[in-house]
């Protein structure tokens, strides 16, 4: 039987194949008497029935039944009671625990994914970045673009008198250069090389707070 008995007929008659007789009937009266509970009670015989399907008609029987009842139910102030909610709040509590880790890592999965969707499509529409660069003791600005701006400052650094250092980076691509050259044309000096005049300075620590690089 796969269901829990609850009733004193079902666990005697239907469990055990027995009438719940007048002896029956007297001895639960004293179990429950003692602060033992129908339900528990019955609920013990079913959990107990192969063992009192063994005993059912030896002259041990009843105490052998006694003994599983009080295996499975416990009357109010039994001290087992005191462990057993112990250990149930500290499964509650484990288990909202694990349930706010569950949660926890759902949120931070979502966020990975969105981060991860928002980076796929920055990618698809920035492939690298426009550079303003400039040596250390000024001179002419070079703006330019590329997917590695460190290793392409690196380059510009070889046979360059001074240091070379980056002014400015703008995620963006070749379109957002040409925009800034066609912006400066009347500062170019040759190829990407622009004069440092005091309008492109402006305008780069204006893209500087714009983009957080003070």
């Amino acid at each position: 039987m796969s269901y829990r008995i609850t009733t004193y007929k079902k666990a005697f008659e239907e469990v055990l194949g027995m009438e719940f007789d007048e002896n029956l009937q007297t001895f639960v009266k004293l179990l429950e008497f003692e602060g033992h509970t129908e339900k528990s009670i019955s609920y013990s015989v079913w959990k107990s029935q192969e063992k009192l399907l063994k005993f059912k008609h030896d002259s041990r029987f009843m105490g052998v039944l006694k003994n599983e009842i009080l295996k499975y139910s416990w009357p109010k102030g039994d001290p087992r009671w005191d462990g057993y909610w112990k250990k149930k709040n500290e499964e509650e509590k484990t288990k909202k625990i694990s349930e706010e880790l569950r949660q926890k890592q759902i949120a931070e999965n979502r966020k990975l994914g969105a981060e991860k969707a928002k980076e796929t499509k920055y990618k698809k529409r920035y492939k690298g970045f426009v550079y303003f660069i400039q040596g250390e003791y000024g001179g002419a600005i070079k703006i330019g673009f590329s997917k590695k701006p460190e290793e392409r400052l690196k380059q510009l650094q070889t046979g360059y008198p001074d240091t070379l250092q980056i002014l400015l980076l703008i995620a963006g691509n070749e379109k957002d250069e040409k925009r800034f050259h066609d912006e400066f044309e009347s500062y170019r000096l040759n190829g990407e090389w622009f004069k440092p005049d005091k309008f492109i300075l402006d305008k780069i620590n204006e893209l500087k707070i714009k983009h957080n690089q003070i």
